[in-house]
């Protein structure tokens, strides 16, 4: 006797855990993956079933696969009852051999015929037509276009849709490419390859396709003739479903209003054409070539080295999968050699550095190495440096420009600071002469003048109360950005940058306005000084320079 399925029994203590799982608000997967590994006993039926009792609900994927069941039952159960009710001996042999026969030779199932009303036939249906999750769907937008586009070309690799999506007839000699020749491609063409699957599967080019989109009955267990049809109706079919489940609630409206193109019906049947849903999509989203080839040209002029963290294998393979997308869609690409170059110019490592100059310099007067070529002995001088551990991808300027960055940021607190200082110090015997009920002009923000903890986090930075800032019937402690065991350090600081200032102030030909900003002069000083610094000691140009202390500012606390 078979061992019977363990019963299933919830228990209190699966009840606890399982309430104290569901507060952190877990998908109905991970509530399932739950459920499977405190009761690893039971089968994935079962636990689905525990599923259902615990949330008064079934899975959605338990849904789904009921809808998809129940819809090839609907397909072929009629041709099952009919073959059913006429005795064995007058049943109709269907010659399954010739159904088969564009099976045997193939290595991928997916290009062969794909009978779902088999065990084999429906697992690769079911497969195509699978549940998209809802983070990979569509909006159909220009946007998005281009990987709309690509993700289903790669579907139609991967399920064998090539003679319905890749060899749409516009002549009576010419075929078209859906994906790259959509724009070519014209309401009546793909109606002519729509009807040739739904309404006469013996038309050809030149029959005239009627008004009505009306479906032709077909009968393959009886018809040998009707099998081909059959094995192209399924593909469509897939095709259609593949598409509608890549789309959001929004675009499938948009798609419906328009289903009067794709939809044949004959004897309550109802049947939707998945080459026409895709070119009617590629008609919306307009994918151009043009388009298309400006984007991967526009990534390969952006490409750097610090992208890929100085891997110039990954880096150079990101270039070459662009090119190689360019060339796909029919392009060119005669400034690759140029933004290969300028690329691989940013790579901070010396001995490279010079490689990588001397093979521009050979490209620059006339030498006919190609793409592959040059990238071929730069990767293998890249893989030999990094197994022999000389590899080093650290730019000797960069520490330079971090030291003198970090000092210009110091020097700008300080600054900041004593900025504030002279201001405070004025204001302070300009106070004592106002009325009580005149009011303060110091520009310190209320909240920084009352203690609330040692430490504050806001506007981004980090704020300690220090008590050694002192202001007559103003403050007694103020919060600022240095520790208060600090405080001593930042007083020399400040009068060590007053000094420097002070002293730049007496030999500059900067000529004062009585109406200028003094702390915009002193800035401009400061700017000035850093420039020079920067131009000097990591030998790099005016313009570089300004960027760099542009960048800085941006950051800095000033």
């Amino acid at each position: 006797m078979a061992d019977r399925a363990p019963r299933i029994r919830i228990t209190r203590e699966l009840r606890d855990a399982y309430d104290i799982h569901i507060a952190s608000n877990p998908t109905d997967d991970q509530q399932v993956q739950f459920i499977h590994a405190h009761n690893q006993q039971y089968t994935q039926a079962q636990v689905f079933q525990i599923f259902r009792i615990l949330n008064n609900r079934e899975h959605p994927s338990i849904i789904q696969n009921r809808l998809i069941f129940q819809e090839i039952e609907n397909l072929f159960l009629p041709e099952v009852q009919a073959q059913q009710q006429i005795p064995p001996h007058q049943q109709p042999q269907v010659n399954m051999a010739a159904a088969n026969n564009a099976n045997a030779w193939t290595d991928d199932p997916f290009r062969g015929n794909i009978q779902p009303g088999t065990t084999e036939g429906q697992k690769l249906y079911l497969k195509a037509i699978a549940k998209i999750d809802d983070d990979d769907k569509y909006e159909i937008n220009i946007e998005h276009a281009q990987k709309f586009l690509d993700d289903m070309s790669q579907d139609a690799n991967n399920f064998g849709w090539g003679r319905l999506v890749r060899h749409v007839q516009v002549s009576d000699t010419e075929f078209k490419d859906l994906f790259k020749d959509h724009k070519d491609i014209t309401a009546e063409h793909i109606k002519k390859q729509a009807y040739k699957t739904w309404g006469n599967h013996v038309a050809d080019f030149a029959t005239a396709v009627p008004e009505g989109y009306d479906l032709q009955d077909i009968d393959p267990a009886n018809n040998q003739a009707h099998q081909d049809i059959f094995f192209r109706r399924v593909r469509s079919r897939m095709i259609a479903k593949r598409i509608m489940n890549h789309l959001k609630s929004s675009d499938l409206e948009v798609l419906r209003n328009k289903q009067k193109l794709y939809t044949w019906t004959g004897n309550g049947i109802v049947e939707h054409d998945g080459p026409t849903i895709l070119w009617i999509l590629l008609q919306t989203c307009n994918p151009s070539t043009r388009v298309g080839v400006a984007k991967l040209k526009e990534d390969l002029r952006k490409a750097t080295s610090s992208k890929f963290k100085h891997d110039v294998r990954a880096l150079t393979d990101y270039m070459s999968s662009k090119l190689r997308k360019i060339r796909e869609k029919g392009q060119r690409h005669d400034d690759f050699h140029h933004d290969l170059f300028k690329a691989l110019e940013t790579v901070p490592n010396t001995d490279f550095a010079a490689h990588v100059r001397e093979e521009k310099r050979r490209w620059e007067i006339g030498g006919e190495k190609s793409a592959d070529q040059l990238i071929l002995e730069i990767v293998t001088i890249y893989n030999n440096a990094v197994a022999s551990n000389t590899w080093d991808n650290k730019d000797p300027k960069d520490a330079k420009i971090m030291a003198l960055t970090t000092e210009m940021q110091e020097l700008k607190e300080v600054h900041k600071n004593l900025m504030a200082f002279s201001s405070t110090a004025g204001q302070t015997s300009q106070s004592k002469t106002q009325s009580k009920g005149g009011g303060s002009r110091i520009n310190i923000d209320a909240w920084r003048m009352t203690k609330t903890t040692p430490m504050v986090e806001k506007d981004g930075k980090t704020w300690y109360w220090c008590p050694h800032h002192v202001y007559e019937d103003k403050y007694n402690g103020l919060y600022v950005t240095h520790k208060p065991e600090d405080h001593e350090d930042w007083v020399k600081r400040k009068q060590s940058y007053k000094d420097r200032m002070a002293h730049k102030k007496k030999s500059s030909d900067v000529p004062k306005d009585d109406d200028a900003d003094d702390s915009s002069v002193k800035k401009l000083t400061l700017t000035d000084t850093l420039k020079t610094a920067l131009m000097t000691k990591c030998d790099i140009t005016g313009a570089q320079a300004d960027a760099l202390i542009k960048e800085a500012e941006s950051e800095a606390d000033f």
